[in-house]
Order: C-alpha cells, then sequence, then structure tokens
C-alpha cells in the first residue's frame, strides 16, 4: 500500500476536524462514516441506511474524507465505477452535510461534465484535494 493509503488511513482513524460536534459512538455516524470514506465494509452498510432518520446532520463529509475514498480507488480496493454512486448517495442523503466537497461529488456523480471517470483521473483528483 501507498505513504498516502497510510497518511489518509491515520486521518480517517484521527479525524472528527468538522464533526466535533458529532456524536462519534453512535452506529448512525460510525455507518455514515464508513461510507464517506468507502472504508472495509462500505458495502454492508448501504442497506442499514434505510433505518436511518434523515432529518438532521449527523456527518460532514470533510476532504480527508473524499481523499481517503479516491485513495481507496487508486489502490484497488475499491472499483472505479462505485465512485458515481457513491457520489450520488452522499449528495441525496439529509444526514450528511457535503459542502466541503461539493464540486467533487457534483463532478463524480455526473460523468458527462466530467466524462468517463479513470484511474488517471482519480489521481489528479487526489493531487486536487490532498
Amino acid at each position: 500500500m501507498s505513504a498516502l493509503y497510510h497518511n489518509l488511513n491515520k486521518t480517517f482513524l484521527n479525524t472528527s476536524m468538522n464533526n466535533n460536534d458529532m456524536d462519534h459512538n453512535t452506529p448512525h455516524y460510525r455507518d455514515l462514516a464508513t461510507i464517506a470514506r468507502l472504508a472495509e465494509g462500505y458495502q454492508q452498510v448501504y442497506g442499514r441506511l434505510i433505518h436511518y432518520s434523515q432529518q438532521q446532520v449527523v456527518y460532514r463529509v470533510t476532504t480527508e474524507d473524499a481523499c481517503f475514498a479516491l485513495a481507496q480507488v487508486q489502490n484497488g480496493e475499491v472499483e472505479i465505477e462505485a465512485l458515481e454512486m457513491w457520489a450520488n448517495l452522499l449528495e441525496i442523503r439529509g444526514d450528511i452535510d457535503h459542502s466541503q466537497v461539493e464540486g467533487l461529488l457534483y463532478a463524480l456523480a455526473n460523468p458527462e461534465q466530467m466524462g468517463t471517470m479513470s484511474h488517471e483521473k482519480v489521481t489528479q483528483l487526489l493531487n486536487l484535494y490532498k
């Protein structure tokens, strides 16, 4: 695994920069954090999302989260095709504040704007956001 992945993984474990006022101990928060980072087990979390209220923000997606997710794709842990669905999900959830990475998510959720996603584009996005 790359040094970038290890640095982002440390951030994954230690980050709360923009989530300081959130309750990190709830399953809702932890599941959204897993999705936001495309972390290990993210696919199993999708089925649980239906049980969570979207009435208030529970998680704020940070640039660190987005970089971690992109690194997961770059390292082959997540299929590149998953990025469009991931971006759409983060955009539509009422319990997720995605304002810090809104432009990135828009580009990923609308491939007609950015063209077909490739590993080269993932690398460019990582360099832009880190």
